[in-house]
């Protein structure tokens, strides 16, 4: 395979590649900024990456059509996809519960994926410089380079698969986020239960509702239904509605037989407000360390919930 013909088939991935996450980033601008907040290491920097970030890759696909540009536009992507490479490193021995901002079918990537993708790039980026300067290559060196590239392209065509079949999770933006602070007004009327209180060193589950919610109605009934396997979870359910409303629906579904289970009503609505759920049954997933692992913004089932806790 000529020289010439690589380049153009790696530059023209890159294209896709770049015209792809960042038409992405900039559809779901909100969602890109709040997982960048969210990240130890851009948090600080969110507001400038949320927009330079994809305008800078729709440039470099830009860069790359063009052919006087296409050399410059090659170490440019080297150099991001390095930095792409080095930061989920970071971000994987920090901590893997923080939510992928790749943008696309790239987030559905376990973080081991993610980085051997991102080292797959870098080296086809690097390939392409190497091919694009004039020097020229033994015909050994030429079919093994060949040989390489397409290598690479079907285990980033492998990686792109499984991704695309993988569960899609529904990203909120916020996993990463610490349950906020907030005061519950228990059943009995006069006890109240502040999220601080909330001990770390295990999973466990809040579950955001509306008591008249059919919905919620359901979830919590097959919540009920598979209790033997949720037994060990807290449970905590939150309501903004009046107290009256959050008893009946407390003694209809007899929840004070239920250890692991508590209801609270929330007078200020700050966990809807902070985890920005605009819709019931909001169930959110938090770690051990009271971070935000993963939220469903509609009913689930309790097998989908069982799952989510083991993960």
């Amino acid at each position: 395979m000529k020289r010439t013909i690589i380049v153009d088939i790696i530059c023209y991935f890159f294209i896709l590649l770049f015209l792809y996450t960042g038409a992405t980033k900039l559809m779901e601008v909100r969602l890109f900024k709040e997982q960048l907040v969210s990240s130890p290491l851009m948090g600080s920097l969110a507001g400038f990456i949320t927009w330079a970030l994809p305008i800078g890759e729709l440039i470099l696909a830009i860069g790359l059509f063009i052919p006087a540009l296409r050399l410059k536009a090659l170490y440019a992507t080297t150099t991001l996809m390095a930095l792409f490479t080095i930061y989920v490193i970071a971000i994987f021995f920090i901590d893997n519960q923080i939510s992928c901002s790749c943008g696309g079918i790239i987030e559905e990537l376990s973080p081991k994926q993610h980085i051997l993708f991102n080292s797959a790039c870098v080296i086809l980026s690097a390939v392409a410089i190497a091919l694009s300067r004039r020097e020229p290559a033994a015909p050994g060196v030429k079919w093994s380079t060949g040989t390489s590239v397409l290598v690479l392209f079907l285990f980033i065509g492998w990686t792109l698969f499984t991704a695309f079949m993988a569960t899609v999770k529904a990203k909120t933006g916020m996993e990463g986020r610490l349950l906020p602070s907030f005061d519950l007004l228990l059943p009995d009327s006069s006890t109240h239960l502040n999220t601080a209180a909330i001990p770390t060193g295990k999973t466990f589950v809040v579950i955001g509702f509306q008591p008249w919610c059919t919905h919620c109605q359901a979830e919590t009934k097959d919540i009920i239904a598979h209790i033997q396997q949720l037994k060990d979870i807290p449970i905590y359910y939150v309501t903004p509605y009046p107290f009256w409303e959050m008893k009946v629906f407390y003694k209809h579904f007899k929840l004070d037989q239920y250890p692991n289970i508590t209801m609270g009503r929330e007078a200020n609505d700050s966990f809807f407000r902070y985890f920005k759920a605009h819709g019931v049954p909001f169930t959110a997933v938090f770690d051990s360390k009271k971070r935000l692992k993963q939220a469903f913004i509609s009913q689930i089932d309790a097998n989908t919930l069982i799952r989510a806790v083991k993960e």
